[in-house]
């Protein structure tokens, strides 16, 4: 469903002289839209309708019509040819049998005939443009005969024409479009849309007059703007932008339309600009003041006279939401730079691939951003990145992501790299001490004159309104400077008021209430113009849908079908061209990403406007944990790409203010990666939501502190990882028992963790007791039970209590064969165990034995690529080196080192370090010159990809010196 249908007509009419040029204009226009903007043939026939009779133009427009309503659509029609007006209102298109004084009959009148359409088609969404003459009396028809129609219908329309009451000539209206399209426009945004168009027309064909007629959900004006969705093609004039093609470009669009750029703004920038050299730069101010604004103008310079930098100036830019995770801003980054700095997609790939198989070090951060950034350091290239809105993301998400911009600018080997961040004032965050090396930018509070300025700007391009009622707004804005009432803050609301207030009609405004206004009180004003539009039978419709934006949070994070399917959970089966109306009728309070595609994404523009939203959304009878479910029934049932994308960086969220702590737990467990690094990230992002919401003593709350200690060992942090497990554990005993499950799982972790830092022997005693205790409290069958009766005899083995070890091996196996069968991922593991306890006490010969076998049963269950699997064959090599048959052991760790080029790759450290394991095999089997051949080409790869000092790299110099030594060099 959706999708964009076009349909272009160039039309020769007989009766009058030949024009020579609709067929290949039409032809250009209809290609330039296909190829650039994805439109598709509105009919059955690929490429433009040429020379139809007046019956067949009919047809086809009717035909255009019934597929865009099939397909709830956008339709655009184009026509390039004869057009004539006889009166007032009317003005027809003429087809080629038209006569030169046509009627309804011979041939198209645009006002009537669209109009029925529009009676009968509802759409995604109309776009009209006429390239003919005399098409002023078209304008005005469909300003006063349309609307009514689009209010009940598709409720959006854009339409473009050629001349006033004049002529228009050799097709410089078509022209001039594409050419425009060819090179873009500097100062317009992501998308070229029709009333873009205006100007360069008017400008290039000085003999006639464009007109553009817009409505949006009940605005009827000549203005700049309309509803974004409605675009043409792309702007190629914004392919230097740092959010091209990205998700944030709608965003920023809306940012910096209608700026108002005063002394203050561009003396900010400038300051901005200036403190160049340091590394961090923070834009401080409070909600409102224009911050976001201030940064997205960074990104397009060209909208800013005065600014001395290019579109290059930013690299990448990213504008957090609720729902941004370290993950997901890695990619974003990590596309962005990408595109636009070279060298750095290869860097990236590199550190993809040694990195795919390694589950502690790094986390996705590292891998896609900070590791390439870090290899591009001697290129002399700057990194310049943005990262707006810290405040939004969940408060542990908000700490990572300090920590890696701290880290972005402060380490050496990344001094190129320049981070500006947008930070709201007041919370806490420029105060953080990872940022204490910040240089700050203060955003000045706008002036009320400034914003009186910009609300009276809209005044000329809203016909709506007259001079009386946008008076009223003034002089409320000269009284004095407004303020929020909301959450927690009583500060400016700025020029976000300011651009709420150009959306609201003076008719729906109470004068009582000017006298003292607020942003909460414009935001019901504005809600309510909204609800007039639409009608008092949508008001529930819209106040579902307000439900709905204010849990999804600040920022176009929520896709449409996600939004599609929590209102129809809500109860309100709505189409998506009405969805969109209705969303495109909230104005500024939405704001919208890649607007108009499958693609969109929606979400409330700024959160000085939730406290205002939630109020409005309780009047209308919804609750915001209405709109929380309804978004996680809706993520439950959508299976699509950009559901399932949304779903991993907001449904805990949502889970959680509906108190359902157990299914945003196991959400988060399906979350897991094979990297331990990135499962500690996650589960220290989402600790202080737990905990706030559950509160700290809930069980889900302590099994996330489980989780993240336990990520945190892996990841290499044992120390760490101990110390938070024995305060766990102290907790769950206050607050579970010291016999409930969870509390002996977090003593069983912790008694492994301090096997790992080699106290051996607290260990082993841990384990004794909590063997006695798992008994007690599991019984001797439980899985539970094997395990830690497993972990004691492993532990035993590191001490040398090798003969014990091998014997309580033996009889956990026969356990866990008969409780958990012989293919049970834990019976294998014991099998490999119990196999390395015998060649470590000597018993190499039984040792392999078992090791083949066990190799038999996993390449029959697991398969010859799994991790377990190369494992095992590893150490079968290793044990026949150790046992003095190097000849196998040298064709052990050939083929072993061949699968894991395939798998891993060349420069994964396993692959290393089984060449290191094969360059001494070759050693010892008198081989001295090619074992010192191995270890340089290894030495050499080692350097590259793990550094000159690791620990890895320096035992292989040593090797090396050491057969060097042999060899007499």
């Amino acid at each position: 469903m959706g999708g964009r249908l076009a349909l272009v007509v160039g039309s020769e009419c007989g009766a009058l002289g030949e024009l020579g040029f609709t067929g290949e204009l039409a032809t250009g226009l209809y290609e330039s839209l296909k190829a650039a903007g994805g439109w598709r043939a509105a009919t059955g026939a690929d490429g433009p309708l040429l020379n139809p009779t007046a019956a067949q133009l009919s047809s086809a427009v009717g035909a255009a019509f019934a597929a865009a309503a099939q397909q709830q659509a956008t339709l655009l029609i184009g026509f390039i040819g004869h057009g004539t007006a006889t009166s007032a209102e009317d003005f027809f298109l003429l087809g080629q049998d038209s006569p030169s004084m046509p009627d309804s009959h011979t041939a198209f009148h645009l006002t009537q005939e669209i109009r029925e359409r529009l009676n009968r088609s509802a759409l995604d969404g109309l776009v009209v443009l006429v390239d003919a003459c005399e098409t002023e009396q078209g304008l005005f028809g469909a300003a006063r005969r349309w609307p009514e129609l689009l209010a009940r219908a598709a409720g959006r329309m854009e339409l473009l024409v050629a001349a006033g009451d004049g002529p228009a000539y050799a097709g410089c209206f078509t022209r001039t479009m594409l050419s425009t399209f060819a090179s873009g426009l500097p100062l317009r945004g992501e998308n070229l849309l029709p009333s873009d168009l205006v100007d360069p027309i008017a400008t290039v064909c000085t003999r006639q007059q464009p007109e553009h007629l817009s409505f949006t959900s009940g605005t009827v004006a000549v203005s700049e703007g309309g509803d974004p969705g409605l675009w043409l093609v792309p702007n190629i004039a914004r392919r230097r932008d740092a959010v091209t093609d990205r998700p944030a470009a709608g965003f920023v669009d809306q940012l910096t339309s209608r700026l108002l750029l005063t002394a203050a703004v561009r003396e900010t920038l400038d300051d901005v600009i200036e403190a160049g050299g340091n590394r961090l730069r923070g834009v401080i101010g409070p909600p409102g003041v224009g911050k976001s604004t201030l940064l997205a103008m960074l990104i397009r310079p060209s909208l800013v006279d005065t600014l001395p930098i290019s579109p290059e100036y930013i690299t990448a830019a990213i504008f957090l939401t609720v729902n941004s995770s370290v993950d997901a801003v890695a990619v974003e980054l990590s596309a962005q730079l990408t595109a636009r700095v070279p060298g750095f997609a290869a860097a990236a790939r590199t550190a993809r691939e040694f990195d795919e198989h390694n589950s502690t070090a790094h986390d996705v951060f590292d891998i896609e951003v900070r590791h390439p950034l870090a290899r591009l350091a001697k290129d002399g290239r700057r990194v310049t990145v943005i990262v707006d809105g810290l405040n939004h993301p969940e408060v542990g998400t908000r700490q990572l992501l300090i920590d890696v911009i701290a880290d972005l600018t402060r380490s050496d080997d990344l001094r190129h790299v320049r981070v500006i961040l947008g930070i709201r004032q007041g919370m806490g965050i420029e105060d953080a001490p990872a940022l204490a090396h910040m240089h700050r930018i203060v955003v000045s509070e706008p002036v009320a004159e400034d914003i009186a300025a910009t609300v009276e700007s809209a005044r000329d391009s809203r016909m709506v309104l007259d001079e009386r009622e946008w008076t009223a707004w003034t002089d409320v804005l000269l009284a004095e400077t407004p303020s929020t009432r909301g959450d927690s803050d009583s500060v400016t609301a700025g020029w976000l008021m300011a651009r709420l207030m150009t959306e609201i009609p003076g008719a729906v405004v109470d004068q009582a209430m000017l006298r003292d206004v607020d942003l909460d009180d414009v935001v019901a004003l504005r809600i309510g113009a909204a609800v007039q539009v639409a009608g008092e039978a949508t008001a529930a419709t819209i106040g579902a849908l307000l439900g709905v934006l204010a849990a999804a949070g600040v920022g176009p994070a929520l896709p449409i079908e996600v939004l599609d399917g929590a209102m129809a959970w809500m109860g309100h089966q709505t189409k998506f061209a009405r969805l969109r109306d209705l969303t495109v009728g909230l104005g500024s309070l939405v704001t919208r990403s890649r607007p108009g595609t499958a693609r969109e994404a929606v979400g409330v523009t700024h959160a000085a406007l939730l406290a205002g939203l939630r109020t409005e959304c309780r009047r209308l009878g919804v609750e915001l944990d209405d709109g929380h479910r309804a978004i996680i029934a809706a993520i439950e049932d959508n299976g699509t790409k950009s559901a399932t994308t949304y779903a991993r960086g907001a449904a805990v969220r949502h889970y959680l203010a509906c108190g359902s702590s157990e299914a945003a737990f196991d959400f988060l467990e399906q979350l897991q990666t094979p990297r331990a690094a990135d499962n500690r990230d996650l589960w220290s992002a989402w600790l202080p939501s737990f905990t706030a919401v559950m509160g700290a003593d809930h069980r889900d709350t302590l099994r996330v502190r489980n989780r993240l200690a336990n990520s945190r060992g892996r990841s290499g942090d044992i120390n760490t990882a101990i110390e938070e497990l024995e305060n766990l554990g102290r907790d769950l005993t206050r607050v579970l028992g010291d016999q409930h499950i969870d509390t002996l799982t977090t003593r069983l972790h912790t008694a492994d963790w301090r096997g790992h830092t080699g106290r051996l022997e607290r260990a082993v005693a841990e384990l004794e007791r909590l063997v006695i205790d798992y008994l007690r409290v599991c019984g001797a069958d439980h899985p539970w039970t094997l395990r830690v009766r497993n972990s004691l005899a492993y532990w035993r083995s590191e001490r040398g209590s090798l003969r014990r070890a091998i014997t309580e091996f033996e009889q956990i196996i026969e356990d866990q064969s008969k409780i958990l069968g012989t293919a049970d991922p834990e019976t294998l593991r014991t099998r490999h165990d119990l196999a390395r306890s015998r060649a470590m006490a000597g018993e190499i010969d039984r040792a392999l034995v078992e090791f083949e076998q066990l190799l038999t049963d996993l390449n029959r269950l697991l398969g010859r690529d799994h991790a377990q699997t190369v494992r095992t064959r590893n150490s079968i090599a290793r044990w026949l080196r150790e046992g003095g048959e190097t000849a196998r052991a040298i064709a052990e760790y050939e083929s072993l080192l061949t699968d894991q080029v395939r798998i891993f790759g060349p420069d994964h450290p396993d692959t290393l370090y089984t060449r290191n394991c094969l360059a001494a095999c070759h050693g010892e089997a008198g081989d001295i010159t090619g074992a010192i051949v191995e270890y340089e080409q290894l030495l050499a790869d080692q350097e590259r990809v793990l550094g000159a000092d690791n620990a890895h790299t320096q035992l292989t110099r040593t090797n090396l010196d050491f057969w060097r030594a042999q060899s007499g060099r």
